[in-house]
């Protein structure tokens, strides 16, 4: 009886070798449940990717072409500057005056919710793109996005020619009549086709 009073005490004591050994290891638990998770985030970012790269495994063009193009214009680029328009701080349809998120989101081309937000990025950005690439660009580069995809390249932050390592901004400045914000807006406009590009 006195036995097992001596061992009940032993383990209250902060201070005995039962309790230090405990302590030790629930320490060594937790750090090992540590390093378990990093370890588990490690080879999600291996396998997966990195959380830029899971950003965009949608390409915008692609995703166009399959599910809107059989009922609208061939390219995204078309059917943005023929039907819509900003109106304050929304885009809505030039004819319907309908807004597009809404729009989207109501159903129309039975788009899943991530493909929602990467179509209405992607008509966004080309509706504030402007005109420009299509009236100064396309009649000798075509498509924007083939363009980009197959002639340019970022290096070091920086987008140049694929086979020649020109700086496409250095060239835009005497090439197709472009001045300064045109330059910019070009540039922009190049490296978002690089950006939406997914992993083959």
């Amino acid at each position: 009886m006195t036995a097992d009073i001596n061992k009940a005490s032993d383990r209250k004591d902060p201070n005995s070798p039962q309790a230090l050994v405990w302590n030790v290891l629930v320490r060594i638990g937790h750090w090992l449940l540590v390093l378990l998770f990093f370890v588990s985030c490690l080879l999600v970012f291996m396998f997966i990717g990195s959380p830029a790269t899971l950003a965009q495994t949608i390409d915008p063009h692609e995703l166009y072409e399959q599910r809107c193009s059989g009922c609208h214009a061939p390219h995204a680029g078309e059917y943005v500057h023929d039907n819509l328009k900003r109106l304050g701080d929304k885009i809505v349809g030039r004819d319907t005056g309908m807004e597009l998120r809404s729009f989207l989101t109501g159903g129309h081309g039975k788009l899943a919710p991530g493909e929602i937000d990467v179509m209405f990025a992607h008509l966004a950005s080309i509706l504030e793109g402007g005109a420009l690439f299509r009236e100064r660009c396309l009649i000798c580069h075509g498509r924007a996005v083939a363009l980009a995809r197959s002639q340019i390249i970022l290096r070091d932050g920086r987008l140049v020619g694929r086979y020649t390592g020109r700086d496409i901004g250095t060239f835009l400045e005497n090439h197709g009549r472009l001045k300064g914000v045109q330059i910019a807006t070009v540039i922009q406009m190049l490296e978002r086709q690089l950006a939406t590009q997914t992993a083959d």
